[in-house]
């Protein structure tokens, strides 16, 4: 029987419940006045209790029509609750409340199911004290949490599903490949964030291996120590370098390509017009067969100043003396 059918065979019921026939004292009548209290005389024929009012025992010698009851209200017989709200009510100490094993939801009882129990209608799925939004649902007869909610705590709470960046409370909330919890959910060691989708992506393990975002080749823009901002792309669906960047190193890795006599700070920036690796020499590329070289730069190049300066001397005394 599915959950529709179950829902009608409950208002059904509801209905009868509350029908005259169910308010039936079972005396005789002609007129009002041969009925008890709070009854009146139904087709000249038989009494039934007037509306509000429920056929129940009111001691042991006695029936009649009582005043339906609600939650907190007076009450002496389980009957006057469960007319207003439900069979899942109970005559307790004198006042309607909700059996131990049910609670109340819109003014009525519902039996109480935790998450993965058995239900009839959303009511039954009670995880304490309602939010603005419901967040268990009975799906199939069983209670469920809805959609980017997971359960916890043996089914009596429905913990909503994080997303990169957002705050967690275990590993089950961050929904998603490459994350973890951290007090907030982060990318896992080797993935990295796309801003874009607001995901974890794999970073690749070596320039040429196939990517899809730009932000997958990043470990390969410079060294950890050395970054080097934007000299990692993925350009046709794989990882390489930038076009004013150069690979190099064991294992490789994109660094900004600068000519001889450009400002550098490691070696693999340093490459020459005929791509000859060079190095980096007092803070300027150079290489073995580079001009102009580092030392037409500053450093190394003061130290052959002194015999050029000497000539230069030389050269204006033999002039003035012709």
């Amino acid at each position: 029987m599915g959950n529709w059918e179950l829902i009608l065979l409950a208002i059904l019921g509801l209905a009868v419940a509350q029908g005259p026939e169910k308010r039936r004292t079972g005396n005789i009548c002609h007129v009002d006045m041969d009925c008890p209290d709070n009854a009146f005389c139904r087709q000249s024929s038989y009494c039934v209790c007037k509306d509000g009012f429920v056929y129940a025992t009111v001691n042991s010698t006695h029936k009649g029509c009582l005043k339906e009851a609600k939650i907190g209200e007076e009450c002496v017989q389980h009957i006057q609750c469960h007319s207003t709200m439900g069979v899942h009510s109970e005559c307790a100490g004198g006042i309607c409340a909700c059996t131990a094993t049910a609670h109340l939801e819109d003014d009525r009882c519902y039996e109480t199911a935790v998450i993965g129990e058995r239900c009839v209608v959303d009511q039954n799925c009670y995880l304490g004290e309602q939010t603005s939004e419901r967040q268990a649902f009975c799906v199939r007869g069983y209670c469920t949490c809805q959609l980017q909610f997971s359960p916890r705590d043996n089914g009596t709470r429905c913990v909503r599903d994080a997303t990169l960046g957002e705050a967690c409370e275990d590993q089950l909330q961050c929904a998603g490949p490459g994350l973890e919890c951290r007090g907030t959910c982060h990318c896992r060691d080797n993935w990295v964030a796309h801003n874009e989708s607001n995901a974890c992506v794999e970073s690749v393990k070596a320039l040429g291996d196939p990517c899809e975002y730009d932000v997958q080749c990043d470990a390969f823009a410079g060294s950890s120590d050395a970054r080097a901002p934007g000299m990692s792309l993925c350009l046709a669906g794989v990882c390489t370098c930038a076009y004013n960047a150069r690979a190099a190193g064991n294992p490789q890795r994109c660094w900004p390509r600068k000519r001889p006599g450009e400002l550098c700070s490691r070696d693999e920036e340093c490459v020459s017009e005929e791509d000859e690796p060079g190095y980096c020499l007092n803070g300027r590329c150079t290489c073995k067969t580079c001009s102009p070289d580092a030392r037409d730069f500053g450093g190394a190049s003061t130290l052959s100043r002194p015999p050029v300066i000497v000539a230069a001397i030389l050269s204006a005394v033999a002039i003035l003396r012709h």
